[in-house]
């Protein structure tokens, strides 16, 4: 590991041993062009090379308002080496929580994910039924907050490439500085640009628990079921699914790697982003930027292959 690596790990949390999920993460090259708008350093949209009708649909929606988000090339986890995921995973060790469900990847399964109560000393897991798609969204994004930190950025926009443009993207300027005005510039750490991700009938799915880890006790479980309105544009969250549309500020940067690099790769990354004590987040209360509820997936499965 280079003294870079070194020096980044201390910097997000001098307390922690270098993780090796660090190793795994993909850089964003060819950054040139506009990708920003006023109070948001960078934007960026995960797509998969597979996919670039996605991404041709919900940047386009968002080119028409003049926001151009950079395409970051995603991290395909159905290409992922069976190497490669036996060492982002959570390794079970004695002492750990027991009775946890958990996922393995084998080389000589040739792919078929093996589901057991975890149990196996050594042996690498992910949460119960975690697809290689979602591993590979989970790299994507702490790719991008890597890259993000590297650059120096303190505001970045996050978006994956199946949302829906409801309102002026724009508005969100405007929205950040309310919420710097309301509860200070250096008080949130997350700003998510919809009231909640939405089922299959447009209906919102709030989420006010969390996921079980084998290796991590959150404290004041309770925090997660926070849903307060500070103002007639904003609430104050303490869970929620969906990371398809999310602004976040270095502080929440530095959060997020720090808990994954310190924990590892084990659920969703829309299960994991809420985890650390210190998260402060915030949603609007009227949709600018939402999930596109028809959208193709391939989290589940490599659909791209069926084109």
């Amino acid at each position: 590991m280079n003294i870079l690596m070194i020096f980044f790990c201390l910097l997000i949390s001098p307390a922690i041993v270098c993780a090796d999920v660090i190793d795994y993460l993909k850089p964003a090259p060819n950054k040139e062009g506009v990708h920003s708008i006023r109070n948001i350093d960078f934007i960026y949209m995960i797509n998969l090379d597979r996919r670039p009708e996605k991404f041709a649909r919900s940047a386009g929606q968002l080119n028409t308002y003049g926001v151009f988000p950079y395409r970051f090339s995603a991290v395909n986890g159905w290409e992922l080496t069976y190497e490669t995921l036996n060492k982002l995973g959570i390794k079970y060790e004695p002492g750990m929580k027991q009775g946890i469900w958990g996922t393995c990847y084998f080389a000589e399964n040739n792919g078929t994910p093996h589901h057991e109560v975890m149990h196996v000393p050594g042996r690498n897991y992910f949460s119960h039924c975690m697809s290689r798609g979602a591993i590979g969204i989970v790299l994507s994004h702490l790719s991008i907050l890597k890259d993000a930190l590297d650059s120096g950025y303190e505001t970045i926009w996050v978006m994956e490439d199946d949302v829906e443009v409801i309102q002026n993207p724009n508005k969100m300027s405007d929205l950040i500085d309310k919420l710097d005005a309301l509860v200070g510039n250096k008080k949130w750490d997350i700003l998510f640009t919809d009231q909640d991700t939405k089922n299959k009938h447009g209906d919102y799915i709030p989420c006010l628990g969390y996921a079980l880890r084998p290796n991590y006790d959150p404290q004041n479980p309770e925090r997660f079921a926070t849903r307060e309105n500070v103002s007639h544009e904003f609430k104050k969250i303490g869970a929620r699914y969906g990371a398809y549309s999310m602004i976040v500020r270095r502080s929440g940067m530095q959060k997020i790697l720090s808990f994954i690099n310190t924990y590892k790769v084990f659920l969703p990354y829309d299960m994991e982003f809420y985890l650390p004590k210190s998260i402060r987040m915030y949603a609007v209360r009227e949709d600018v930027v939402s999930t596109f509820i028809d959208a193709q997936s391939d989290n589940g499965a490599p659909n791209y292959s069926k084109k």
